[in-house]
């Protein structure tokens, strides 16, 4: 009962403006976070690259059937991720956590973490596009499987711009 008397009054007290506190507002509090919702509306976070490695990836698993329908499925290394523009923020163990999610869950490759012990890998790059007069880049990302011989067997390519809403979503 204490409690509830106390919130009642800290929220009165809060939103009054009028003889207890003068003329000064009630107090704000500021988030000290870059996620903050002030600085969202120019900013790309970091699972823009989720967003983009689902799509990729869910390709790549449609467009090469043919490979992991052997018996046993076929070993996979998933190399590390290549940012090629420095100008974009950190944050790729999104994509990379992503990617190895969905792999790991359709059963199809088996993940190893030894590129020794693949028989296929796979590489992704991203970078940023500039087009002119946009006010957000275009991302680019785009996953290479290759075989352990270092032939190319196919590349996916998504790109993924934000939208010009009010949510400023990427899609």
């Amino acid at each position: 009962m204490k409690k509830l008397l106390f919130l009642s009054s800290a929220l009165w007290l809060a939103a009054c403006e009028g003889p207890i506190f003068g003329d000064k507002k009630a107090p704000v509090f500021v988030v000290d976070s870059p996620y903050a919702f002030e600085q969202m509306d120019d900013m790309m976070l970091p699972d823009v690259y989720a967003l983009a490695a689902t799509r990729s990836v869910n390709k790549m698993l449609d467009q090469s059937s043919d490979i992991y329908e052997k018996d046993p499925a076929p070993k996979l290394y998933i190399t590390e991720f290549k940012k090629l523009s420095k100008s974009l923020p950190d944050g790729l163990y999104y994509a990379k956590d992503t990617t190895k999610q969905i792999i790991d869950g359709s059963r199809t490759y088996t993940v190893v973490n030894n590129l020794n012990d693949a028989d296929y890998y796979l590489e992704t790059q991203i970078k940023e596009i500039l087009p002119e007069g946009a006010k957000a880049p275009i991302i680019e990302y785009k996953i290479v499987l290759n075989d352990k011989d270092n032939n190319k067997i196919n590349e996916w390519t998504e790109t993924i711009r934000q939208l010009q809403n009010d949510d400023k979503s990427w899609w």
